[in-house]
């Protein structure tokens, strides 16, 4: 981890060092002849990757203007590095789909096309007030609009509606954390040898999930993990009852366990999982008994954090920022965004979406699907932290002291409001 935290601060000083020359590069004056050509980095794989190749091929096959080369780039975590090392070099794709808490870390070097004269110039039906707000807003950075959501999602419950059958429960998710730690204690077996058979949940620890779930326990007991400002509350009451709630039911009521996959859940190790409404797709194929998909957990409030891509414009040469526009839009519109949303399980984007009749008819035949739209009124942005180097990881690490060396969490807490705001000081600020 060492080396690649170097490697991070490395590529940000280098990017620091280039921005202010990267767009300094000579604009083309001339019009292209012939299509204009540009890159599209994305990310993802499954079926999240296959509907954004259905969609450039697509759009390429709808005019005879722009040619878009799509390029994966790996996980979120991989396109960031290789953005930042794109950036050092000069060399970056046009449009970019970047995991969107990272919006204010490159727009604020200016590594980012501010979309705002494109949206006010533009001379077709395309209406930003068509977007969600929630969804829009952390698009934003300083007042400027620098991302269009795309595919966007927020943590959802998923819960094996067997399992709780079986244990003389009713199929019905939690609505509140008590009741998740009531609905655990109940379905959890172990043999007589003390070996478990089965617990109520698995507690992700996932490298770039760990800290989304554990935001929307935090907000739902009230609370929040730093403000707009950076200033940090994880040592307030309400982030230290989720970590406690979370530490004591590995610990003390062993019925939850640490998890890094879903495998746990579909092998009905575990009743309870959480997972992004993106997830829903593969869950819901693959399993073998009722899966329930529900909100996450409220406790004196229902609130989560949004999470999911944006697509972001790089390009400096004005005739492909025109280009990578159109395609933005393409991306974004109600058509391709319903297409998105009954393939993969992320949310609408856009009010028209939502309204698409092939949307509309797509929820009607699948009604637990709607959750996803249903939980749109309780999002808020992740955590300001999120759009750190290193703040991932920091959280991560803290859900790992808590759940698998059984730290103090008050300890645990007020270390990691520690550790981050020594990272924004030091890569941020």
């Amino acid at each position: 981890m060492k080396k690649r935290s170097m490697v991070w601060v490395l590529l940000l000083a280098a990017l620091l060092l280039s921005t202010s020359t990267l767009w300094a590069a000579a604009e083309v004056e001339q019009a292209p002849t012939g299509p204009v050509k540009i890159v599209y980095w994305r990310s993802l794989t499954g079926v999240a990757g296959d509907v954004q190749e259905e969609l450039v091929a697509q759009f390429n096959a709808s005019q005879d203007k722009v040619i878009v080369e799509s390029q994966f780039q790996g996980a979120y975590a991989e396109i960031l590095q290789k953005l930042l090392a794109a950036l050092a070099a000069g060399e970056v794709p046009d449009v970019v789909l970047l995991d969107s808490p990272f919006v204010p870390l490159f727009a604020k070097d200016g590594a980012l096309f501010a979309l705002d004269n494109l949206v006010k110039n533009d001379k077709t039906a395309f209406n930003l007030k068509d977007y969600i707000p929630g969804l829009l807003a952390d698009g934003y950075y300083d007042g400027k609009l620098y991302a269009l959501p795309v595919m966007r999602s927020t943590p959802l419950l998923y819960v094996n509606g067997d399992m709780l059958a079986e244990a003389g429960l009713p199929r019905k998710a939690p609505a509140t954390w008590d009741e998740f730690r009531a609905i655990s204690k109940a379905v959890t077996k172990y043999n007589a040898a003390g070996e478990m058979i089965q617990v109520g949940a698995g507690f992700t620890l996932g490298l770039t999930t760990a800290h989304w779930y554990f935001q929307g326990a935090v907000y739902a007991y009230g609370g929040q993990i730093s403000d707009e400002k950076f200033g940090m509350h994880l040592s307030e009451a309400p982030a230290i009852a989720a970590a406690t709630l979370w530490q004591d039911m590995v610990f003390k009521d062993k019925t939850a366990i640490p998890s890094n996959s879903h495998d746990d859940f579909l092998n009905k190790k575990v009743a309870m999982v959480f997972g992004s409404t993106g997830s829903m797709g593969n869950l819901l194929s693959r399993a073998t008994f009722q899966v329930i998909p529900a909100f996450i957990p409220g406790q004196v409030q229902n609130l989560v954090p949004v999470g999911g891509a944006v697509l972001a414009m790089t390009s400096n040469d004005k005739w492909r920022q025109q280009a990578a526009w159109d395609f933005m839009k393409f991306m974004t519109n109600a058509e391709s965004n319903a297409k998105i949303v009954i393939k993969t399980g992320y949310m609408p984007v856009t009010t028209s979406a939502a309204n698409h009749p092939d949307l509309v008819a797509y929820f009607k035949a699948n009604p637990e699907r709607a959750v996803a739209i249903d939980q749109l009124k309780y999002t808020r942005p992740q955590a300001s932290v999120i759009s750190l180097g290193k703040g991932t990881e920091i959280l991560r690490q803290m859900v790992e002291k808590l759940l698998i060396a059984n730290m103090d969490p008050a300890t645990v807490m007020k270390e990691t409001d520690a550790a981050l705001l020594k990272e924004y000081n030091e890569s941020y600020k």
